[in-house]
């Protein structure tokens, strides 16, 4: 699992203001990979589980309001490796 400190590293935050948000967001972060790859989270991530979700934390942050459709491709690119082929 990603760390809050990881993740506002990643988004460039330096106060607290957002954490209680952040925290949200990194188990948002992690149901999704779960249900794309249906598989449950490893105990170590590898590095590109550790930057999808960082690329869905960082679109979540950016477009709260709902502006913009879709997460980017290439969340689902990085995860694509893992992805068991059905339930």
């Amino acid at each position: 699992m990603l760390t809050l400190d990881e993740v506002k590293e990643y988004l460039r935050l330096d106060t607290d203001a957002e954490d209680g948000y952040l925290n949200i967001l990194i188990l948002l972060a992690s149901e999704m990979c779960e249900n794309y790859t249906r598989l449950s989270l490893p105990d170590e991530l590898p590095e590109s589980y550790k930057q999808a979700m960082l690329i869905c934390i960082g679109y979540f942050f950016e477009h709260r309001d709902g502006t913009k459709e879709s997460i980017p491709d290439v969340f689902y690119f990085l995860l694509r490796p893992y992805r068991k082929a059905a339930f």
